[in-house]
């Protein structure tokens, strides 16, 4: 049975009740008020954290990430890609590593699967929300 945190958060004056549910390694609901989101969680302390949309709930995430793509969660310079296309890859993997800050952020897989397409080199620049690699 799935275990559920239960949080009340005041921004303000504004509260919200938070609810985090985790489905499986790695993979949570979160709950803010009444509006879901899928959330895939590669390592609390990397940068590979990605909102896979919200599943109900009016507005939706909007502008969130293909399923099947890792992106990137905030702007740096690629420095290595440690895989390839046609590799198995499990969740924790380290796939690239990236630049931001001068500090180098390894940027690890949040899924088991196939990498199907590299969509960025050694020396390129990404924004947050860029598409790095996508799994088949």
């Amino acid at each position: 049975m799935a275990k559920t945190s239960k949080f009340q958060l005041s921004l303000g004056n504004v509260q919200y009740s938070v609810d985090l549910t985790e489905r499986a390694y790695g993979l949570y609901d979160v709950k803010v008020n009444d509006e879901i989101f899928k959330i895939n969680i590669a390592d609390l302390m990397s940068p590979s954290l990605q909102a896979a949309g919200a599943a109900g709930g009016a507005g939706g995430a909007g502008g969130a990430p293909a399923a099947g793509n890792l992106c990137a969660a905030m702007p740096g310079t690629v420095m290595t890609v440690k895989c390839k296309p046609g590799d198995e890859v499990k969740p924790g993997d380290v796939l690239l590593t990236l630049e931001t800050m001068k500090m180098e952020n390894p940027i690890k897989s949040n899924r088991a699967g196939k990498v199907k397409e590299i969509k960025v080199a050694p020396g390129k620049f990404v924004n947050v929300g860029d598409t790095l690699i996508v799994f088949e």
